[in-house]
């Protein structure tokens, strides 16, 4: 979505409400490899409902980030909300010129966008035969606001990088699905999984069957609920909360007082949620759910999940199948896997380049 053509290593950056997380990875026939990881918190506030607040202080961040990681890379793979786009798929002919489809697409882009085009971006890509005409083949268009795609490309343009790619973050995690399906039995064919990315302010929920994306929704739930109940209960800044909860320096009380009640709560937003898909669709199950993000961390959080929904849980690790590199810090990039989602399928848009 929204890529350049031009050729050079991509590096995966994750522009988070909390934090910036950097990879870049490499393939060697059907081997990938990590190369490069970086980590780099970020002040709370100076992103608010995906809205930067701050471009000079963010792209401060995603250089440390980078510098961390050692990549040379001069180009970065970023993704927008799902929240901030608009994606239709269409039948066509199959035999459409390029410019016939381009034109197609701007008449439909007009149909569907609320504004005016000139304030959009539109990107568009053909997903083979249509499931609903036959003869027919699939398009799937994707609109999304100028000001959206820019101000990410901002960030990445101060912090002295090359904006590559603009990804939008349900695709991205489709991405990364598809690498851990290689690894589920039958590779996911005739099953039902579901994939929750717990984030700061929400908690999406995409849906696979036969390894398809069949249903996607946000809840407004997520780890910042948790560091609020810290900064209430022990009287701490938000930043100074989010750094204990970090280091794991927060009082003895804080396992029973805090984080149970929120992985309560939490467990019960989860329910909601499938509770939504299954009165919106056919299904009554899923078979599995990966679950991944900030939240994912929080100990034994997928058994408890699963107890409870009664569904096998386990969190998602894209790097099951993957080489770690000898200058990556493996002990740290294990315990943050659960939260590499995302910076995963960015920098696998940099092997797929």
């Amino acid at each position: 979505m929204f890529s350049s053509k031009k050729r050079g290593k991509i590096v995966g950056v994750d522009i988070g409400t909390t934090s910036i997380k950097v990879i870049e990875m490499s393939r060697s026939g059907r081997s990938l490899s990590v190369d490069r990881y970086g980590f780099e918190p970020l002040i709370p506030g100076l992103i608010i409902e995906h809205q930067i607040k701050d471009v000079e202080q963010v792209a401060r961040a995603v250089e440390r980030a980078v510098k961390r990681s050692g990549s040379k890379a001069k180009r970065a793979a970023v993704c927008v909300s799902s929240n901030s786009v608009i994606s239709k798929t269409i039948p066509v002919q199959p035999d459409l010129s390029g410019e016939e489809l381009e034109s197609l697409v701007e008449i439909e882009a007009d149909r569907v966008v609320p504004y005016a085009l000139d304030e959009v971006n539109i990107d568009f890509q053909r997903v083979g035969a249509s499931q609903t005409s036959p003869g027919e083949e699939d398009v799937q268009i994707v609109v999304c606001r100028k000001n959206v795609v820019e101000g990410l490309s901002a960030v990445l343009e101060e912090a002295d990088l090359e904006p590559a790619v603009v990804d939008v973050d349900s695709f991205t995690l489709s991405r990364v699905y598809g690498l851990v399906r290689q690894g589920i039995v039958g590779g996911g064919q005739k099953r039902t999984s579901g994939v929750v990315d717990f984030g700061s302010n929400t908690s999406r929920l995409t849906v696979f069957h036969n390894n398809k994306s069949i249903y996607h929704r946000e809840a407004p739930f997520g780890g910042r609920q948790l560091v609020d109940s810290i900064h209430q209960k022990y009287g701490m800044s938000q930043e100074d909360a989010l750094s204990a909860l970090r280091k794991n320096s927060l009082p003895k009380s804080f396992k029973s007082e805090v984080l149970k009640p929120f992985v309560k709560t939490l467990v019960q937003e989860l329910l909601r949620t499938l509770q939504f898909f299954y009165s919106s669709s056919t299904h009554n199950n899923i078979d599995e759910l990966l679950i991944t993000g900030g939240c994912a961390q929080i100990g034994n959080v997928d058994k408890i999940i699963e107890k409870r929904i009664e569904v096998p849980t386990v969190v998602m690790n894209p790097f099951a199948s993957t080489r770690i590199g000898s200058k990556i810090d493996t002990e740290r990039f294990r315990r943050e896997i659960p939260s590499l989602a995302i910076a995963s399928g960015l920098a696998l848009r940099g092997v797929e380049s």
